[in-house]
């Protein structure tokens, strides 16, 4: 009796908060008719549905006509791929709100077999002092590994870009 009270009121509670917020809210057939949308937001929706994959970082807050006494460090990642084969690409960056003062840029991969993911490295390719820029290489397929080299049924090379910004904001994209 306890055990089936407990149940019951466990179901009960997950249930209720679901079904008062779906009976409160519309479903949206189409986001950029959603008013009150900025420029940014229907540019970001028209490009999630296009599937060019923009993965950004907000920038901490300032009050506004105030200097960013902020400094800090940041993660700005790119992931692709899933727990079978995957490549991440990151960016560790640190900045004072006017530049960035330094950056460490590197590269993950992982596969299950039969698929193959590989590194093909990473660079800086854009560098000033409030913005920094990257693009990452990855190959990634279906093979076999060798001792002698990967036998590969099919593969595919990827770009990858990531952007880092002084005031703690970054994106990554891509190509």
């Amino acid at each position: 009796m306890r055990t089936s009270l407990v149940t019951a009121l466990t179901a009960a509670t997950l249930l209720l908060p679901v079904g008062a917020a779906s009976a409160a809210e519309q479903p949206v057939d189409d986001l950029r008719t959603v008013p009150g949308l900025t420029a940014e937001q229907k540019a970001a929706v028209e490009a999630v549905e296009k599937g060019s994959g923009v993965a950004v970082g907000l920038a901490p807050k300032t009050l506004p006509g105030m200097e960013s006494a902020v400094t800090g460090s940041r993660r700005a990642t790119y992931y692709r791929g899933s727990f079978l084969m995957w490549a991440r690409d990151s960016v560790d960056f640190g900045y004072n709100g006017r530049s960035v003062t330094w950056t460490s840029a590197y590269q993950q991969a992982g596969s299950v077999f039969p698929n193959i993911a590989r590194n093909l490295g990473i660079r800086k390719y854009y560098d000033t002092s409030f913005n920094d820029k990257f693009r990452a290489a990855n190959r990634i397929g279906a093979g076999v590994v060798t001792p002698w080299g990967d036998v590969t049924v099919y593969t595919s090379d990827y770009i990858h870009r990531l952007s880092v910004s002084g005031n703690g904001a970054w994106s990554a994209w891509s190509d």
